[in-house]
């Protein structure tokens, strides 16, 4: 007896066959990609991703296809290349994976047969070539190309028979579900990514042509840790940025006095730094920490970074109506979470190149009794590593070209 395909599946085609191995072939290339990036590059989150895959795949592995679901899933699996190296953890990684492997199940033009795996292993094959020899940006726009062809090819296949609305609705929710989450997931990533400047922008380096970085402060003052930073700047001849916390500000504004009349540039590091505030379209925080200033010094700064790099487009609408930039950075030390100073002192030097903008912390969420000795011990290797690169730290407003102070409203 002849065996009848499966139900919802296009005929068996040449062209279905090459394209269903070009979708494998393309998840190959999404694995190539995150492992082309030096931060997840190690066998264990290459596993986690290629469990993602299968997650993802095995979601969308029983839903009927049809041209309409087929461009949903190309137009995901399309979003979630774009996204992928926008964010370095392997977390990330891993629910990207997820949506992609949904995504091309999506498309799905056809069942892997023997045409298909010779595909995928031809295909695999010079994608992983490629990436020998071609950015991972050129890569990831092959593994693009085949999620378009493999598109185009189930665009000329047969649509859906006719199915029960409990099926249908079975279905729907399947495909709405993995597109509520795309869209989440890009929100998330264009939030939380100083390089996606994209969903609110914001500075992350100055200009590369001069020997010039500036070394960044946040979430403080600090009782015990931005004095003894104050003066091992002092002690350098170097001047540095400070992100300070509003109600930081306000517990003790005779630090934020010291370090302005000792010629450090101070900014809006807005005034709870909580994990909600930036959501408030309005973000009175702004003005509020503004205020905090003004009673401290007298004048207001110029310049504002969002605690943990996250914004919206109306975060930085309410920035740019206050006249003010919003600044984010390059390199980051990751110090909150270590207790060796040498480490942090290497994480920056490593990443300090002409233009960087290097963020360390002389406070933790704006508690000015945060322990942060591991900052004031890191620096003076800091200072010392950037003479020996021929680095000169400086204010960020000398960085930027852009202005110190303005009027409080």
């Amino acid at each position: 007896m002849k065996r009848m395909d499966t139900v919802g599946a296009p005929p068996r085609t040449e062209a279905g066959s090459l394209a269903t191995g070009a979708l494998l072939a393309a998840a190959f290339g999404f694995v190539l990609g995150v492992s082309a990036n030096p931060h997840t590059n190690h066998a264990g989150t290459l596993a986690i991703v290629a469990a993602g895959l299968a997650a993802g795949a095995a979601t969308t592995a029983r839903v009927p296809q049809s041209r309409t679901r087929a461009v949903i899933g190309a137009a995901v699996a399309l979003v979630c290349l774009w996204l992928l190296p926008q964010r370095d953890d392997a977390g990330t990684a891993v629910i990207l994976a997820v949506l992609f492997g949904g995504g091309t199940m999506l498309v799905r033009p056809g069942r892997p047969d023997r045409t298909a795996a010779v595909t995928a292993v031809i295909g695999g094959g010079v994608l992983l070539a490629a990436r020998a020899v071609v950015a991972p940006a050129v890569l990831l726009w092959l593994v693009a190309a085949a999620v378009i062809t493999a598109t185009a090819v189930r665009l000329r296949a047969p649509g859906d028979a006719s199915k029960p609305k409990t099926t249908r609705r079975r279905v729907s929710a399947v495909v709405v579900t993995i597109v509520v989450a795309t869209v989440a997931f890009t929100g998330y990533v264009g939030a939380e990514s100083p390089r996606a400047a994209w969903f609110g922008g914001g500075i992350t380096h100055g200009p590369t042509h001069s020997n010039e970085v500036a070394i960044t402060f946040d979430d403080g003052p600090n009782l015990d840790a931005t004095p003894k930073i104050m003066a091992i700047l002092d002690r350098y001849g170097v001047k540095a940025t400070f992100f300070e916390v509003g109600k930081a500000i306000d517990a003790d504004p005779q630090i934020t006095r010291a370090l302005y009349d000792d010629g450090q540039l101070v900014g809006n590091h807005s005034y709870h730094h909580d994990q909600w505030r930036w959501l408030d379209p309005r973000y009175p925080e702004l003005a509020r920490t503004q205020a905090a200033f003004r009673r401290a010094i007298g004048t207001c700064p110029v310049l504002y970074r969002p605690p943990h790099g996250e914004r919206t487009p109306f975060l930085a609408r309410v920035v740019h109506d206050h006249h003010m930039h919003l600044v984010l950075w390059n390199v980051s030390a990751g110090d909150w979470a270590t207790d060796d100073a040498a480490l942090v002192a290497r994480r920056i030097l490593a990443g300090a190149r002409p233009g960087a903008i290097l963020l360390l912390h002389d406070g933790l969420d704006g508690n000015p009794q945060a322990k942060r000795e591991v900052v004031v011990r890191s620096l003076p290797l800091i200072l010392d590593g950037l003479r020996a690169k021929g680095l000169q730290p400086v204010r960020l407003d000398q960085l930027l070209g852009t202005g110190a102070y303005l009027s409080c409203s």
